[in-house]
């Protein structure tokens, strides 16, 4: 099977916010644009996903639903990762505020029906992660347990123009198997670049 890393990334986009007040904005499309574009930027870059080329069998499982920081196992905050950019550290500290004012919300993320990664509600998510660490899997861990691993996203907060933003990604595969790191970029001729990015002292971070 082909495993379509584009028709995912087109089909990425947040929903509504599932934690915070009912004044929560919904995104425009232009913010919609770019969160989608920031996944995809990680996407591309990961070595998970590079993995999963064509003429590949292997089954991935994205989560969909954000993480917040109280997910994070270790909790971490952006700014103890990384560090901003010298020339300019203003759109990464306006990046860092937006992360302040909503690291407790978590997300929906939907999806194009013809992606061909799998995307896991929580309750499959936890049951998959319950399969890959006790020796009985229930139902959900059984049915997605060709996939290799994980993977689990933060919302993508950005600067108060748009043009930097963070974003924390995890890609977990069991006990002792994954690493998550805080990924920094900024937007460059209308395209979403890495400016910074560190693998958190993970070996072993676990998603809750």
């Amino acid at each position: 099977m082909r495993w379509g890393l584009s028709m995912l990334l087109a089909g990425l986009l947040t929903g509504s916010a599932l934690a915070g007040s009912n004044a929560d904005p919904v995104h425009t499309s232009a913010e919609q644009r770019d969160i989608s574009a920031v996944y995809s930027a990680l996407m591309q870059r990961s070595d998970v996903f590079k993995s999963l080329g064509r003429g590949q069998n292997q089954c991935w499982a994205i989560a969909d639903t954000t993480i917040n920081i109280d997910d994070m196992n270790p909790a971490v905050a952006p700014d103890t990762q990384l560090k901003p950019p010298g020339n300019d550290p203003r759109p990464f500290q306006e990046a860092l505020a937006d992360f302040n004012a909503r690291k407790y919300q978590r997300e929906a993320l939907t999806h194009s029906s013809s992606s061909q990664y799998v995307m896991v509600t929580p309750e499959e998510a936890s049951a998959f992660r319950a399969s890959r660490t006790s020796a009985t899997a229930g139902a959900g861990g059984k049915r997605y347990s060709s996939c290799g691993g994980i993977t689990y996203f933060s919302e993508v907060y950005f600067s108060s123009h748009r043009t930097a933003a963070l974003v924390y990604m995890l890609n977990w595969c069991g006990n002792l198997c994954g690493h998550g790191e805080w990924v920094y970029l900024e937007k460059r001729d209308e395209h979403w670049a890495l400016r910074s990015g560190q693998e958190g002292i993970v070996s072993g971070a676990r998603p809750f």
